[in-house]
């Protein structure tokens, strides 16, 4: 049942109007020709998972076909290549139900031991489960009747994006740690998903050497184009693990044991059983295993993202310091030299028996900023090229003092704070008094952090200028977070005017210290 290469199954609303369901080769052809607008039933959680899948088995298929030039936009051509990425099994392998279970379905390995089986989910919502603290951030197994596009995105997202979940429930092998989570850094030519999707493949598919070179070839992977693409090819009864020599380099994971079935009336449900350990023999490698869309920490394990998401100072690591192997994903194509476009970051944190949140961050990324900000190679050990690996790279040493001056405003501001909500007798500089003002002003810094550094001035970035405007801008903000303090009256009214006397000096005099470029000169006056 529900055959991706011919069952017309995913709705996509199109850009002329009306919806169109597809099977996976139109909707291959629709995406190339940017045909498509979204994916309804597609949840927030799941379209970082959905795109990635649709990346990968796109460009392993243009692959191993040998395919020149851009992708086609011929529902019979992609038929004819995702078909054989299955060979002798295309029958099955692109189906989400198939009776009998010792032939692989789409995403479910292939196994002689259903009956071990046991019911894992009723319901799609089920299947891709958001831990949650109790049952009202989200609710769960609630999504009755599912149609058969939410079970496909629910499997994608739950056999290539899981992260560990109780005993017998491993995660992906592309996570630093069960508790980790698969992490998207990507550039895009636009939030539309046809772009995003083409530009993908071809991507993949252009430096498919390069990352071989770069991640592990003849380490990790094998160097040959012959390793196992679709990890739900291979039968999974036994606890042996998938050797990651045995697979391709841009290989598709599954990381549990699930198959789907349908009743009588056509209402499906999902089998599980559980596996003594994970499905791909990569522990050692921390998550390091040629994901395109993953940063990796110059120590060899791959990022890994906390509670507080992409902010401007985890961003600006990722995007402009040494301190990560850039990923592909990064990279320009030809063509783009001349085209403004973005950075997309996604992740969805996890913790010990719980979610942290869906973290996602958009940065516009002006095209003449390239020059500075050449993110085609991986950046240069700090000390290459001088004392403090920066002089060669003069975005990466202004970040660095944008980030450097931000932390110390924010030091003085909170010092401020607590001397005016405490008194200046005895401040206790330990406590959290000041914490809601501070965490304010992190997210307005947050907010502006990279409009200010890529701030063009007649058609170029001056960064002279660009540091003078972030200095102003937190000494601005500072000030008029102080202010609404000092005006709210949280002092006790004995000493509100000593408090506020002794907060404004700490504010002005550490400003004055830490910010030179936020007050205007004699001479700046005089001009």
């Amino acid at each position: 049942m529900h055959d991706l290469l011919s069952d017309a199954i995913i709705p996509a609303p199109l850009r002329e109007g009306g919806v169109r369901f597809c099977c996976l080769p139109q909707l291959y052809a629709e995406l190339v020709r940017d045909d498509v607008e979204s994916f309804p039933g597609l949840g927030a959680h799941q379209g970082q998972a959905w795109y990635q899948f649709l990346v990968q088995v796109g460009a392993l298929a243009l692959l191993r076909d040998e395919w020149q030039g851009p992708p086609p936009d011929a529902a019979e051509t992609w038929r004819d290549l995702l078909a054989a990425l299955t060979p002798g099994g295309a029958e099955t392998a692109w189906s989400l139900i198939v009776s009998d279970a010792t032939k692989p379905a789409l995403l479910q390995p292939p196994t002689e031991k259903i009956t071990e089986f046991s019911i894992f989910a009723e319901t799609p919502d089920r299947l891709d489960i958001l831990v949650t603290a109790k049952n009202h951030d989200r609710k769960q197994a609630a999504a009755a009747g599912g149609a058969p596009h939410h079970w496909l995105y629910a499997l994608v997202t739950t056999q290539t994006a899981s992260g560990f979940s109780g005993r017998g429930n491993y995660g992906v092998a592309r996570m630093n740690g069960g508790l980790s989570s698969r992490v998207l850094i990507d550039r895009r030519p636009s939030h539309r998903w046809g772009p995003r999707v083409a530009r993908g493949i071809r991507m993949l598919c252009i430096q498919r050497q390069r990352l071989m070179e770069q991640r592990g070839g003849g380490k990790i992977f094998d160097d040959e184009d012959d390793g196992m693409a679709l990890a739900w090819l291979a039968p999974w009864d036994t606890d042996a693990m998938l050797p990651t020599r045995d697979l391709d380099l841009y290989f598709v994971e599954v990381c549990r044991r699930i198959r789907l079935s349908a009743d009588g009336e056509g209402r499906i449900r999902a089998l599980g059983r559980p596996s003594a350990k994970p499905r791909v023999d990569a522990g050692a490698l921390n998550g390091n295993l040629a994901d395109p869309w993953a940063p990796v920490e110059r120590g060899g394990k791959a990022l890994t993202v906390g509670g507080n998401g992409f902010n401007y100072r985890l961003a600006q690591r990722i995007l402009l310091t040494a301190e990560f192997e850039k990923p592909l994903s990064l990279g320009k194509l030809a063509g783009e030299e001349c085209a403004d476009s973005e950075v997309h970051m996604a992740v969805l944190v996890r913790g010990q028996g719980k979610t942290e949140g869906l973290h996602e961050r958009i940065i516009k990324l002006p095209h003449s900023i390239a020059e500075h900000l050449d993110l085609n190679t991986p950046a240069p050990e700090s000390g290459d090229s001088d004392s403090d690996g920066t002089a060669a790279r003069p975005l990466e040493a202004l970040s660095e003092r944008m980030v450097g001056r931000a932390a110390e405003a924010r030091r003085v501001l909170r010092q401020a704070m607590i001397v005016y909500l405490q008194g200046p007798e005895h401040p206790d500089f330990q406590g959290a008094t000041a914490d809601p003002v501070t965490q304010r002003y992190d997210g307005v810094l947050d907010e502006h952090f990279f409009a200010v550094l890529f701030r063009e001035s007649a058609g170029r970035l001056d960064f002279a200028q660009n540091e003078t405007a972030w200095q102003r801008l937190l000494r601005f903000e500072a000030f008029g977070l102080a202010e609404e303090v000092w005006a709210g009256g949280g002092a006790p009214a004995a000493r509100r005017e000593k408090a506020r006397a002794a907060s404004e000096a700490v504010l002005w005099g550490g400003l004055r210290r830490h910010l030179p470029l936020a007050f205007p000169t004699p001479e700046d006056k005089a001009a």
